[in-house]
């Protein structure tokens, strides 16, 4: 189980007690977690995401995904490590509700998940942002991600 403390939030591993939420996150259509997809997971779906992330490394389900949470354990959103080989992989990050962004807890989130990076051994974090997502692209320069071709952002840890 992950748990790493930040000066303005906390990443912890998903529970069961995240099911529901992880649910509410993955069908809104106001704020997906990766794009507009016309799927919608079910909670039995959702509950086995959860189980596997508890069950197995990153190793073997090539993806990991770490609640942020404020230190008074209120869920901010949550940040993704996935195409996980090793050497490699993409990060993507959700700070739900406006009320919640430009408060520093996404650059803080980022900045923990890169030292995490650090420690399984990765050498590259790799993101996609949207053209017309300059927030994020801001932020994944702010801790110091280069823009490569099209819509990819690089760190070289």
């Amino acid at each position: 189980m992950v748990r790493i403390e930040g000066e303005k939030v906390i990443l912890r591993s998903v529970d069961s007690s995240d099911i529901d939420t992880l649910l509410l996150w993955e069908n809104s259509q106001n704020e997906p977690l990766y794009g507009v997809y016309e799927e919608q997971y079910g909670r039995d779906d959702v509950a086995q995401f959860v189980e596997n992330q508890q069950r197995y490394s990153i190793a073997e389900t090539e993806q990991l995904r770490l609640m942020i949470c404020s230190h008074g354990g209120e869920r901010l959103g949550c940040v993704d490590l996935t195409e996980y080989d090793g050497e490699k992989a993409f990060v993507s990050i959700l700070i739900v509700g406006l009320y919640n962004r430009r408060k520093g807890f996404a650059e803080n989130a980022l900045r923990l998940l890169v030292d995490y990076a650090k420690s399984l051994g990765l050498q590259t974090l790799c993101a996609c942002i949207l053209p017309e997502n300059l927030p994020s692209k801001n932020l994944f320069e702010k801790v110091g991600f280069e823009r490569g071709n099209d819509n990819l952002f690089m760190l070289f840890l």
